[in-house]
């Protein structure tokens, strides 16, 4: 299922990260963003801003992988990554993971942060973290960067769609500030064929709320029997589904997405980077659930859709 990241609390690179790095510009860690500058050039800031990567057509790309390991993870995958998805809780206050986002903007890639409530569904219900979202956004939004924010990614299971959406309707708009967007996170394989119960998690009332809306997205399967349901297929089909429920234009992003082949990868990056109006699209780089951390030729099909000249990467 679409919920191994729900154990894991990420971080983002510290210090220098990896290989094959030229030119990086003063805001890029090495190995994570590498724009071929020539000496003593002023580099070009990386457009996150969700107009302008939707105007030219070129989402960010990024990737999510255990704190451990994260550094290394950059160092295969090489550069070209411009989207880093990052795991907070408002149950542990309005700083959770802040240093993260500030590493991020640092870096100048966008931060996705997906915030819970420590498991209380039914204290975000009743606005008990209201006032420690608003310290949050508060904090958030006087970076004056560009920043996904979405409340509870994959609630189906954990919640039902009543409940998600008047939690949703409690902590998203205090995050809808200056240069933060919000959005959900929604489990993609409900595309399959249960979007009625996608629907439930998605009442009219809430595209009111969002500026964009995403999914997390697996092959079904194992790796040893791969199933026929490929996360990529499901991209389109939720533009699909957003223009069925009067806003086909809405920005789209993916949280996490993961395959068992190198055909799977592809397939899923020349999705996100074929579809109209995506904004970002993170790979989950790790083994657990149907997650499985990127090898060889599955690594190489990774590394061909960062380097695509249709994605956000400076070339």
């Amino acid at each position: 299922m679409d919920s191994i990241s729900r154990r894991h609390v990420l971080r983002l690179f510290g210090g220098a990260a990896g290989a094959g790095a030229v030119g990086v510009s003063a805001v890029a860690a090495p190995g994570l963003l590498a724009p071929s500058l020539a000496a003593g050039a002023r580099p070009e800031p990386l457009r996150t801003n969700i107009k302008s990567i939707l105007a030219a057509g070129t989402p960010l790309v990024g990737m999510s992988s255990p704190r451990g390991v994260w550094d290394q993870r950059v160092r295969e995958v090489g550069p070209g990554l411009t989207a880093r998805r990052i795991f907070a809780d408002l149950g542990s206050g309005p700083s959770s993971q802040i240093r993260l986002v500030e590493q991020a903007h640092e870096a100048g890639i966008l931060p996705v942060i997906s915030y819970k409530v420590g498991g209380d569904v039914a204290g975000a219900v009743s606005g008990k973290y209201n006032a420690v979202a608003e310290k949050a956004a508060a904090r958030l939004a006087s970076y004056g960067k560009p920043t996904a924010v979405t409340f509870w990614h994959e609630p189906y299971g954990d919640m039902s769609g009543a409940q998600y959406a008047a939690a949703t309707k409690q902590l998203l708009p205090i995050f809808k500030r200056g240069k933060l967007r919000v959005g959900p996170l929604l489990n993609g394989w409900l595309l399959d064929n249960q979007r009625g119960v996608l629907a439930s998690y998605c009442p009219d009332e809430l595209f009111g709320i969002w500026d964009w809306m995403g999914i997390d997205t697996y092959e079904s399967g194992t790796m040893e029997n791969p199933g026929s349901r490929k996360p990529g297929a499901r991209i389109p089909a939720l533009r699909a589904f957003l223009k069925s429920r009067g806003h086909g234009k809405m920005p789209i992003g993916v949280g996490e997405y993961n395959g068992y082949s190198a055909r799977t990868i592809a397939a899923a990056g020349e999705q996100l980077l074929s579809t109209r109006d995506v904004w970002f699209g993170c790979l989950w780089n790790s083994t657990g659930g149907r997650g499985r951390v990127l090898t060889g030729n599955r690594l190489a099909a990774f590394k061909q859709t960062l380097a695509d000249p249709r994605s956000a990467a400076p070339k």
